[in-house]
C-alpha cells in the first residue's frame, strides 16, 4: 500500500523542480544584481525546495485521500447497515469513489489492494484494514479500523457504532477544513507581503531606473540588495511558521 506521509517525486516532477530553481536563480540574481552569474546560489538550495515540494505534494495528496474517505464513511456504513459484511461494502464503494473522484482516486486504488488481499489472499479484514489506516498515517482512518475491530470482537453492535464513528469523524473532518481554508486565506496574504519588495524593485527598474541605478553600481547598493533577499526569505520563513496548524 502506498505510505501517505511521504511522497517520492518521479523524473519529470524533478526536472521540473531543477528548471523552475534555475529559472528562479536568474531572474532574482538579474533583478537584484543585474548579474546572472550570482544565480549559482540556487544550487545548494535545490535540495531543500526539492523537500518542500515533496512535502506540500504529500500533504495535498493526503487532503484528496481524506475527502475520499469522507465519502467511503457514508457508503460503508450504508452497507453495512444494509447488512452486507465489510468486505462487500468495500467492493461496492471501489467504483462509486472512481465516479465521483476520477480514476486518480488514490482512495479507491488502496481498497482495491484490500479487497483483492481478502478476497484472494485470504487475509484477516480487519490485519488489512489496519495496514490501510497505518500506510495512511490519518488518526481519523485508524479511530475508524479501531471501532470496527473492537465491534467485531466483542460482538458489539456494529450498524450502531459505525453510523455514529462515522458521524463524529465526518463532523471533525468538516472542522479541519474549515480550518485549513482560514489558513489557506491568511497564506495568500502572507504571500502578497513575501512578493512586494520584488514587485518594488522591479517597478522602480521599468519606471525609474535611473533613480535605483545606485543599487546596482555601488557596493552599499549590492549590500542592501542582498539584505532585501535575506529579508524576504526571511519573511516566507516566518509566513509559514505563522500558518502552520496542528489540527
Amino acid at each position: 500500500m502506498i505510505d501517505l506521509r511521504t511522497y517520492e517525486l518521479n523524473r519529470y516532477e524533478n526536472s521540473i523542480i531543477i528548471l523552475s530553481s534555475a529559472l528562479a536563480g536568474l531572474v532574482i540574481s538579474y533583478l537584484m544584481y543585474r548579474n546572472v552569474l550570482f544565480s549559482v546560489v540556487m544550487i545548494p538550495l535545490i535540495p531543500r525546495i526539492r523537500s518542500a515540494v515533496r512535502t506540500s505534494l504529500a500533504d495535498r495528496r493526503r487532503q484528496r485521500y481524506m475527502d475520499e474517505f469522507k465519502d467511503f464513511l457514508f457508503m460503508a456504513s450504508t452497507s453495512i447497515g444494509a447488512g452486507r459484511s465489510m468486505k462487500d461494502a468495500i467492493a461496492e464503494s471501489i467504483p462509486s469513489l472512481r465516479s465521483i473522484h476520477g480514476s486518480s482516486c488514490v482512495l479507491a486504488g488502496e481498497l482495491a489492494k484490500a479487497y483483492e488481499r481478502m478476497e484472494v489472499g485470504r487475509e484477516n479484514d480487519v490485519s488489512v484494514l489496519m495496514d490501510l489506516a497505518a500506510a495512511s498515517g490519518s488518526e481519523d482512518v485508524y479511530d475508524f479500523v479501531t471501532i470496527y475491530s473492537i465491534c467485531k470482537t466483542t460482538g458489539a453492535s456494529l450498524i450502531i457504532a459505525l453510523s455514529r464513528a462515522a458521524s463524529v469523524i465526518i463532523d471533525k473532518m468538516t472542522i479541519e477544513r474549515e480550518v485549513e481554508e482560514l489558513v489557506k486565506r491568511k497564506k495568500s496574504e502572507g504571500m502578497i507581503i513575501f512578493v512586494m519588495p520584488v514587485i518594488v524593485i522591479l517597478f522602480l527598474n521599468l519606471c525609474a531606473p535611473d533613480y535605483i541605478a545606485p543599487m546596482y553600481e555601488t557596493l552599499a547598493g549590492r549590500i542592501i540588495m542582498t539584505g532585501v533577499i535575506i529579508s524576504t526569505a526571511g519573511i516566507y520563513s516566518i509566513i509559514q511558521k505563522i500558518v502552520k496548524i496542528d489540527i
